[in-house]
């Protein structure tokens, strides 16, 4: 059934560096003279690359997608906060699309009581032998950060292009429903030691008025 779907998929919500250089110390400067020429002008050094900030990468596979339609607010702490709520979603649904709960970033963007909540429905999900494919589609994304530390999140899903599949066998097992109701989705955030904003806890409500 469709609930299957949206039920192995309930936690799936909502993921730079810094360039860097060295000014070199100059020894002393030479007033050109006629006997010694001009010197020639230096090349500019080469453009530092940005470096990776080491999150880490998540697949999705080519049968599944997570849609975000709020992706910046131009407030740099809620957009870091969006960004791992992104993370989160889309290191659930990688660990149903490969049944695999011990993906690095599943802990990476999870951690508490949401971690545990999360490992409980991957259990059940692999169990059944069941996985996903199509697009789910994240709106009404919001973050109310309370102190340097904790923020508050709520976001709409609609999982009406999510079909289930035999994970083995890649069937469809139930399509998607064109006029499922999408549902809220609510939780709690907090920095950890690396900078990132990891879910702690969460609550959802299904077929949310709030979501219309």
């Amino acid at each position: 059934m469709a609930a299957v779907a949206a039920g192995a998929l309930l936690l799936t919500s909502c993921g730079g560096g810094d360039d860097g250089g060295e000014d070199d110390d100059i020894a002393g400067v030479q007033t050109p003279t006629e006997d010694s020429p001009d010197p020639e002008p230096s090349e500019d050094p080469d453009p530092t690359e940005p470096t990776d900030d080491d999150r880490p990468e998540i697949d999705l596979g080519p049968d599944f997608e997570n849609v975000y339609e709020d992706d910046t607010t131009g407030d740099p702490v809620v957009d870091a906060a969006l960004r791992d709520l992104q993370g989160f979603e889309d290191a659930f649904a990688e660990a149903i699309v490969h049944h695999e709960s011990d993906r690095p970033a599943l802990r990476y963007y999870a951690a508490g009581e949401a971690l545990d909540q999360v490992i409980r429905v991957l259990d059940g999900v692999f169990a059944d032998g069941v996985s996903t494919v199509g697009a789910a589609t994240y709106f009404n994304m919001s973050v109310n950060v309370l102190d340097e530390s904790a923020a508050t999140f709520s976001y709409c899903r609609d999982f009406s292009q999510v079909d289930t599949t035999d994970f083995e066998t890649g069937e469809i097992i139930e399509e998607g429903s064109a006029g499922a109701p999408p549902s809220m989705y609510s939780g709690r955030l907090e920095l950890d030691d690396d900078d990132v904003w990891q879910t702690v806890g969460y609550d959802y409500e299904s077929e949310s008025t709030g979501c219309e």
